[in-house]
């Protein structure tokens, strides 16, 4: 004879299951997918702890429990046990006790049943309890997963039709995505974030999981194409504040590396905002722009996310094609390098930092380790030398523009070794 009522062998659905788990065994549950994402909770009885108050209110645990969980070695041994387990308060992250049994199907992980662990719960008893509901639990964790599976691929295939359809029918585009009941917002951005390595699938729901924890931006697509992270977001109140995007960017670099996930964010990318999805093609190249030239001048661009703030340098990319096909090279700069090299001189390397630091003589003096005087002097080498006036701006940008498209690998070294 059993010491709690035995459990029905289907039901309705998991709410259902999660009040009958708590009638047998008389104690609070939450049943949580493989992300933690709260599926179902009893409906009744007292709350225990903070840590199930914030899971329910946020429909999620929050992450400093499930970071707490996964340091403590918790949630591997329940990954890698067949049984429920026990497991002892946590006060530091606001957990009570609680007894718990992760649901798989063969050796994937599809969520978990907590049951909080009052004292009262009969050893041996309550576990084969535990174990029952995972066993049903896992049919339907199974059948949603097929279901969002499925939603899943459509949307992402939408969306890279969204990507790479230059000039496509706005309107078109919008009853395609009503088909698969997607709702597009009326303005978005597309924005990449780079990991710098490729991203496995098992990582990408804990992406989503992340950038879903920001209230003041609404991501409509995610998407991984190979080491990068493609979104399309839209501000929740409809306004074109840039910087709650901006926020949103560095704020889930920030987070993301906090947290020690794997693989680490490096850099990204974000479009103008636009209104017409027959631009989308457009966006997305804008924001890969971004990209690519943050990784071709990474200290030049080091706060630089939007195509908006790009200015001179959303340019560069067809400068440079435009020298490489011409053959042209800067004669000012050729000056300078046969006067380095017979000299031994470093005017090359003073006026490349000098221009990079906004033409500060204090900042650009500091990163070359010598005295203000002495960068001046040199400057006034470079005018003599060239016969160039440097404090004409449109002297000061064609130089600038020449040393970027022809000594760009130099100026990385240089800022690179933080001299």
């Amino acid at each position: 004879m059993h010491a709690y009522p035995p459990l029905a062998q289907t039901y309705a659905n998991l709410e259902a299951l999660a009040d009958a788990i708590s009638e047998s065994l008389e104690s609070q549950v939450t049943i949580e997918d493989e992300n933690h994402n709260v599926m179902a909770y009893s409906s009744h009885r007292q709350e225990s702890d903070s840590a199930r108050i914030s899971t329910i209110i946020g429909r999620r645990v929050p992450d400093e429990v499930t970071a707490g969980l996964r340091k403590a070695g918790i949630l591997q041994q329940l990954e890698t046990s067949d049984v429920a387990l026990r497991i002892p308060a946590m006060p530091e992250i606001g957990l009570g006790p609680r007894l718990t049994v992760c649901i798989k199907n063969h050796n994937s992980v599809l969520g978990y049943i907590w049951i909080v662990d009052t004292g009262r719960l009969i050893a041996g008893e309550a576990e084969r309890v535990a174990e029952k509901a995972a066993d049903i639990a896992k049919l339907y964790l199974l059948r949603q997963r097929s279901w969002g599976t499925k939603q899943r691929k459509l949307q992402d295939e939408f969306f890279w039709k969204l990507l790479t359809t230059r000039n496509g029918s706005a309107a078109q585009l919008r009853q395609e995505a009503q088909s698969i009941s997607v709702r597009l917002p009326d303005k978005y951005w597309i924005v990449i974030h780079d990991f710098g390595a490729i991203i496995e699938s098992s990582v990408i729901e804990r992406i989503r999981n992340t950038v879903s924890a920001f209230s003041t931006i609404d991501a409509h697509f995610l998407m991984s194409d190979r080491n990068q992270l493609i979104g399309l977001y839209s501000h929740p109140l409809k306004t074109s504040d840039k910087g709650v995007l901006l926020s949103f960017i560095k704020g889930f670099i920030e987070h993301w590396d906090d947290a020690s996930e794997s693989p680490s964010v490096i850099s990204a990318g974000c479009s103008r905002q636009y209104d017409d999805y027959g631009q989308a093609w457009r966006a997305y190249q804008e924001a890969l722009s971004v990209l690519e030239m943050k990784k071709r001048l990474p200290y030049h661009t080091r706060d630089i996310f939007r195509y908006d703030d790009m200015g001179v340098f959303a340019d560069l990319p067809a400068v440079i094609e435009l020298r490489r096909s011409s053959g042209r090279q800067s004669p000012l700069l050729m000056k300078l390098r046969e006067h380095d090299q017979e000299h031994k001189a470093d005017l090359n390397r003073s006026l490349s930092v000098y221009l990079s630091c906004n033409t500060s003589l204090k900042e650009a003096a500091s990163i070359l380790h010598v005295h203000v005087n002495t960068l001046t002097y040199r400057l006034n080498r470079i005018a003599e030398i060239t016969g160039l006036n440097l404090r004409n701006t449109n002297t000061m940008v064609s130089i600038y523009l020449d040393l970027l498209v022809e000594e760009h690998e130099y100026i990385n070294q240089i800022f690179s070794r933080g001299e």
